[in-house]
């Protein structure tokens, strides 16, 4: 999940082979392309993928150069790649390998199109099944595995620069009326309180998700399956509360045309005090703040009762998949590339001190910084983690949600509309 700043490497043609192209929010690029067609004359194969972290990349040229195979690949700002991937599928011009967007209706896109090769034959021959850890290989109700893991599981997090809060004179918030107090003092300073990717829907949802799990931890689940409304209390609440961040000035001026790539930029720049993000965050405010990034978990915004121990996030139950092209001319490399793909992605998690999905020998290459090791060991100590409400919905349901939501941070929808037509939604099948 993501920079809005374009990445694009220009074509490398090396003795090994090995060709590679990315780009960033433009959709497709001409190597891609002309990459697909060589695939399917026999030649190169071709990979996409919607995640643009940094190891992403040199985990599949190491693997291409492990294996001695050309290969063309495109990294894709994950807003546009849920329409490509999607346009691919209908137009059944999907590449050997590519990554899953994540959430159920996603998955379902992909499985239900019936265009993803069962792995099943290739795990067995490559001896490398027994590399993943317990659970993090998916089997459908046939028997058969189709996707491999490629990201750790991941929750919703608090981050600040330690540096802005201490010339502030504050300490992180830890209650919501502390979260107000941080607010007014950073705006008292023109330095942003909290920046806030509005243009992209799914960061405002995020938020809203954790403070309505912040009002009542078994909300969501009871409204979702018929035994509580979307228009309870809990959710009442919290839209209340998004309305007032909006009032109070929380985020950036102009945040609802901001992509969430823009907003974390003003974050790592220093121009933010705090950013609400996906624990994914780590891997790029690591480097930019090192020592002087903060970490909290968020604030007892509601009256749910030990809000500390649980969180929004996503676990095995809604995975990121990496998958191969059932139609795809080299089939039984492209198998194995995968396979070879999701481990070394694995150890580049282990080296910088992320969790891991399989097996390893290799260890950290460095320091696990402070802010993440205190993260990590929160995360063990959840009891619950609410899935993040998009990746339990329909995709067509969880868009015009988060279209909703988004109004919601205008300030032109009440409390009570906001949940009313969110209870229209969400009965939506």
């Amino acid at each position: 999940m993501k920079h809005k700043k374009k990445i694009v490497l220009p074509l490398l043609i090396s003795s090994s082979a090995l060709v590679f192209s990315a780009c960033g929010s433009n959709g497709a690029n001409p190597a891609a392309e002309g990459g697909q067609k060589q695939t399917q004359e026999g030649g190169a194969l071709t990979l996409w993928m919607f995640d643009t972290t940094d190891y992403i990349k040199p985990a599949a040229e190491a693997v291409a150069k492990e294996m001695n195979v050309k290969l063309n690949y495109e990294f894709i700002n994950p807003e546009t790649y849920k329409t490509k991937i999607k346009v691919a599928v209908a137009a059944n011009e999907l590449p050997d390998i590519f990554g899953q967007y994540n959430g159920r209706s996603e998955r379902d896109l992909i499985l239900n199109s019936k265009m993803a090769a069962p792995l099943n034959d290739a795990l067995k021959s490559t001896g490398l099944e027994s590399k993943f850890l317990d659970g993090r290989l998916i089997k459908e109700a046939d028997g058969n595995i189709y996707s491999l893991p490629y990201r750790p599981e991941q929750s919703e997090v608090l981050v600040y620069n330690k540096k802005l809060m201490a010339d502030l004179g504050l300490q992180p918030p830890k209650t919501w009326d502390e979260l107000l107090n941080v607010i007014k003092a950073a705006n008292a300073k023109n330095v942003i309180p909290i920046a806030l990717g509005g243009k992209d829907r799914w960061p405002g949802d995020l938020l809203y998700n954790t403070l309505v799990l912040r009002e009542d931890q078994e909300a969501y689940a009871k409204a979702q399956k018929g035994e509580g409304k979307f228009t309870d209390k809990p959710f009442v609440d919290a839209a209340e509360k998004v309305i007032q961040l909006a009032k109070e000035k929380a985020f950036q001026p102009g945040f609802l045309g901001n992509s969430d790539l823009e907003a974390r930029e003003m974050f790592y720049s220093g121009k933010a005090l705090m950013v609400m993000n996906g624990s994914w965050v780590f891997a790029k405010a690591i480097p930019a703040l090192g020592d002087n990034l903060g970490y909290v978990k968020f604030p007892q915004t509601g009256a749910a009762k030990d809000p500390f121990l649980s969180n929004t996030g996503d676990r095995n139950n809604a995975p990121y998949g990496i998958f191969v092209n059932v139609q795809s001319k080299q089939q039984q490399k492209a198998k194995e590339f995968a396979i070879r793909y999701s481990l070394m992605i694995n150890d580049e998690l282990v080296k910088s001190g992320q969790p891991s999905f399989a097996n390893t020998d290799v260890k950290p290459t460095q320091k696990v910084n402070e802010a993440y090791a205190q993260y990590l060991e929160d995360f063990k100590g959840y009891k619950f983690i609410q899935t993040y409400w998009y990746d339990t919905v329909a995709a067509a349901v969880g868009d015009e949600y988060r279209d909703l939501n988004q109004k919601l941070y205008t300030g032109t929808l009440s409390a009570a509309d906001f949940t009313q037509k969110m209870e229209q939604i969400m009965r939506k099948k």
